[in-house]
């Protein structure tokens, strides 16, 4: 394909992608000179602004990428399945998997339940942990049929890991560090989280397209 034959497919996708961009960078550049913040403080890592050791955070940035991993093969195995009646639970389930899953990424990534949402939007952090346990209640429900045909013992303890992670901290521990075992535990979550969703995905896929 000559360059002419690839700009004139491309453009739409690049003019779609490109607008997003702006639409974010200009919410950003209107945010900092509303709340006089200096742009680079949005721009930057956290690291460089603070003059800080690059590991700084490393738990939490692997963990929000296997969130962002398990998110993708949900949105992934959802577009590339046919849309038949036969796939239609199936892809609501992937649809739905990967929301939620992109919920929890961006809580993570931003604080949403322990800075954002009590701090700025007044709402106490108790709320946000009910309003979270129902939106998972709902998922679970809707989706009970497609669970219980997977290996959902793997998506329970990621389930359980993931919660208790949030209770570790009141245990009293002889380590230096007080969020060392939540945060370990967390991450233990993520990953099982994503391990069960790459391998459902996985499993789906080669089911309906027969490959080994």
């Amino acid at each position: 394909m000559d360059i002419k034959s690839q700009l004139r497919v491309s453009a739409p996708v690049l003019v779609m992608v490109y607008a997003f961009t702006t639409a974010i960078l200009s919410i950003v550049i209107f945010l900092g000179i509303e709340h006089n913040i200096e742009l680079d403080h949005f721009t930057q890592d956290p690291a460089t602004i603070m003059s800080t050791p690059f590991y700084l955070g490393f738990f939490s940035y692997i963990g929000i990428l296997f969130w962002c991993a398990a998110a993708v093969i949900c949105f992934y195995t959802r577009a590339i399945l046919p849309e038949t009646t036969e796939n239609s639970r199936l892809r609501s389930f992937m649809l739905y998997s990967g929301l939620v899953t992109s919920l929890l990424m961006f809580d993570d990534l931003f604080l949403l339940h322990e800075l954002v949402l009590p701090e700025i939007f007044l709402l106490p952090e108790e709320v946000v942990y009910l309003l979270y346990l129902n939106i998972l209640l709902v998922y679970a429900v809707l989706f009970r049929a497609e669970i219980q045909k997977s290996e959902y013992i793997v998506l329970v303890i990621a389930a359980g890991m993931i919660g208790a992670s949030q209770f570790v901290d009141s245990i009293p521990m002889p380590l230096p560090e007080d969020s060392f075992l939540e945060d370990a535990v967390k991450l233990f979550g993520i990953v099982t989280w994503f391990t069960y969703f790459a391998r459902y995905g996985l499993t789906k896929l080669e089911e309906k397209f027969h490959v080994k």
